[in-house]
């Protein structure tokens, strides 16, 4: 039996807006997600600093009152990310073949501990690429508010998305074209940085001056993921596509979990970072779950689907009126380990991109990102 919100691709029309639900993001999900990822943001995981910097919740007195929370840290971006994506899932992805894009992604308010995020999406376009096909690709606007109405996450992303079986479609294009690099409004950017420690975790911290454009910063370890922690993320933010769940894909990893997994391990580097958003994205090959991959190809190598974060400067902007924070463009990369299990895998999947393995190491993911970083004035 098809699930009545499931949609094949030719079930889109252009204009509709579909509504997916709402979660609240209880303390536990936020801390439980920091601690798996290794998220070292010191704006997610210490309320003292975020306080001190102006982010309070302004609903802190009725979250006491209706949920017990007594001091709501500031949900963790890369949560937000996951939450928006995982509501939409069941209307849009859920018959997905891959998530091709993300374009325009940008973070309005913070969100707290205790919020209920809505999410809502706009089919902005369809496009089949030839006559005959068996599949086509949906783009959507997906829009994430919180309980007052105010937007904490606005994205674009597009989708090849399967047709109902036996059916076949007509080459057709709507896809709305997007800016290279998104807008920034002061509403995005952060609250005034000061008085920040110069050390965090027991390491010196860069400023903005401290960046070099054209510079590789590496992360400072190197993992894997297994499948207790790709199906948590899942199921804490309602994501439930079918492609994760398939053994004839080797269980594919969400990607969700990927860009967590290389924010976390590059995330000493920028520890005040404050995310403003994302110019565009992308997966560029599969990724599973290590346990899962040891297992079906009888392996014990450590490096089954290790992956290694990096990021790379690619422009600095200074901010007028603002002499706190200046903005990095990043390149956010994730290069994982291809070992003779991870081959068979591939075989298996039959993933066509193996030609992109190079020095035993591929691509799977490629963000450029817009990241806010104090300045030295900010840092003591």
């Amino acid at each position: 039996m098809d699930l009545v919100s499931s949609k094949y691709i030719e079930e889109f029309i252009p204009g509709e807006k579909l509504y997916h639900g709402a979660i609240q993001v209880t303390p536990f999900r936020n801390k439980e997600y920091i601690k798996k990822f290794s998220k070292n943001y010191a704006l997610g995981i210490d309320s003292k600093l975020a306080g001190s910097l102006g982010y309070i919740d302004p609903n802190i007195q009725i979250k006491k009152q209706n949920f017990g929370i007594e001091s709501p840290s500031m949900v963790s971006q890369g949560y937000l990310f996951n939450v928006g994506f995982g509501l939409s899932v069941h209307d849009i992805s859920f018959n997905a073949i891959a998530n091709l894009s993300y374009k325009n992604l940008r973070y309005g308010v913070p969100a707290y501990e205790g919020d209920i995020l809505f999410a809502t999406s706009e089919v902005l376009g369809i496009e089949v690429k030839k006559d005959g096909a068996s599949n086509g690709s949906v783009q959507v606007r997906t829009t994430i508010t919180n309980q007052d109405n105010k937007v904490v996450l606005e994205y674009v992303r597009q989708v090849l998305v399967r047709a109902t079986k036996g059916k076949t479609l007509d080459t057709q294009s709507s896809i709305q074209d997007q800016p290279d690099r998104i807008g920034l409004t002061e509403s995005m950017m952060p609250l005034k940085f000061h008085n920040l420690p110069n050390k965090f975790n027991g390491k010196e911290v860069k400023s903005f001056e401290d960046f070099e454009i054209d510079k590789v910063y590496e992360g400072d370890f190197a993992k894997s993921i297994n499948l207790v922690d790709f199906s948590w993320l899942q199921i804490s933010t309602l994501n439930d596509a079918s492609v994760h769940h398939t053994p004839k894909s080797n269980f594919i990893g969400y990607g969700g979990a990927i860009k967590s997994t290389v924010e976390g391990e590059v995330s000493s580097h920028l520890p005040y970072a404050y995310f403003l958003g994302m110019n565009s994205g992308s997966h560029d090959a599969p990724t599973y779950p290590s346990d899962i991959i040891q297992s079906m190809f009888d392996s014990t190598n450590e490096d089954d689907e290790k992956i290694l974060g990096s990021f790379k400067v690619i422009n600095k902007d200074a901010i007028e009126n603002r002499e706190d924070f200046g903005i990095l463009t990043i390149q956010l990369c994730g290069d994982k380990i291809v070992t003779e299990a991870g081959l068979k895998a591939y075989e298996k999947a039959g993933f066509k991109g193996v030609d992109n393995i190079m020095d035993n190491k591929i691509r799977v993911l490629t963000m450029e990102m817009i990241v806010a970083v104090p300045t030295r004035m900010a840092i003591v």
